[in-house]
């Protein structure tokens, strides 16, 4: 009789649910991954953002390479290139500036006001390749760039 009994108290204890401290304890628990894990989301988010910036570089520089071998020196005006039609998602682009052998571009992430503080440049120098950062938030871009 007795070992029914602790079974209806079992069944009872279960059915009375949760006490306050266990429910502290589980929101602590998502607390403290939540604080770890959303900045290293929003972190993976804006590298993916950069790679935009990134695959235009590189294309950019193989069309200026190309107008340069048609002796024209490097474009200062990207319509005078062979790039093929970008609609930028997360980037606005300046116009090229360009002598006789280096060229450079701009592109600034982000429009005013700026989408949860994520507005920086990114600056980039050809032929040799060069990439600086630069703006308010430059230390978001710095430790992307390859």
């Amino acid at each position: 009789m007795e070992e029914i009994m602790t079974v209806k108290k079992v069944a009872a204890r279960w059915r009375r649910g949760f006490t306050l401290i266990e429910l502290l304890v589980v929101v602590l628990i998502i607390g403290i991954l939540a604080a770890i894990a959303v900045p290293q989301y929003f972190q993976v988010m804006e590298k993916g953002r950069f790679a935009e910036a990134l695959a235009y570089f590189q294309t950019l520089k193989g069309s200026q390479e190309r107008y340069l071998l048609g002796g024209n020196g490097y474009a200062n005006n990207t319509g005078l290139l062979d790039l093929p039609s970008v609609a930028f998602k997360h980037f606005t682009v300046a116009a090229p500036a360009a002598g006789p052998a280096t060229w450079s571009i701009t592109l600034t992430r982000g429009v005013s006001p700026c989408p949860g503080g994520n507005c920086y440049t990114v600056s980039y120098s050809g032929p040799a390749g060069n990439m600086a950062c630069g703006g308010a938030n430059a230390t978001l871009c710095t430790p992307m760039l390859p």
